[in-house]
């Protein structure tokens, strides 16, 4: 598995792995703006000669932390690692950019009902922060986890 910075080529297979993903998926024009923004922080998994995934992750600086924006990998190639390699990949790139500017955490939400995803964020290291009542919608929770980037690696 190859992980690379996402090209503006790739946006169409990312917008595809978000659709087959999500209930309420982000729209194609927001990719193409958070490729801008912060192009080294959008990363795209190949597997296959094939784009088998994607990570976003967005620095705020005025609160020193940084988000995980989207992460989805396409149905055909889930639970073959492309969801963990993206998230260690992420959680890289967050340390670096902490190193360099101080971020202190990286959060992300995820859905109160997906219990894989939470499994997986919990293995990496990252804890429950609280619950986000009609985050997804009505009546469809999230969950806030977030990762300590100053703690050292175990």
């Amino acid at each position: 598995m190859e992980i690379r910075n996402c090209e503006s080529k790739d946006l169409e297979s990312v917008s595809e792995i978000e659709n087959a993903s999500f209930e309420e998926p982000y729209p194609l024009e927001l990719f193409v703006r958070l490729l801008k923004n912060f192009h080294q922080g959008f990363r795209v998994a190949i597997l296959e000669n094939k784009i088998a995934g994607y990570c976003v992750i967005s620095p705020l600086k005025w609160q020193r932390i940084v988000v995980i924006s989207s992460l989805a990998t396409h149905p055909e190639f889930r639970n073959q690692g492309v969801g963990s390699a993206l998230l260690a990949d992420a959680i890289r790139i967050s340390r670096e950019t902490s190193a360099l500017r101080s971020f202190k955490k990286l959060i992300l939400q995820v859905a109160a009902d997906n219990t894989s995803a939470q499994s997986l964020y919990s293995k990496f290291g990252f804890e429950f922060r609280g619950t986000i009542r009609n985050y997804y919608g009505r009546g469809r929770d999230g969950i806030q986890m977030e990762l300590d980037l100053l703690k050292k690696e175990s």
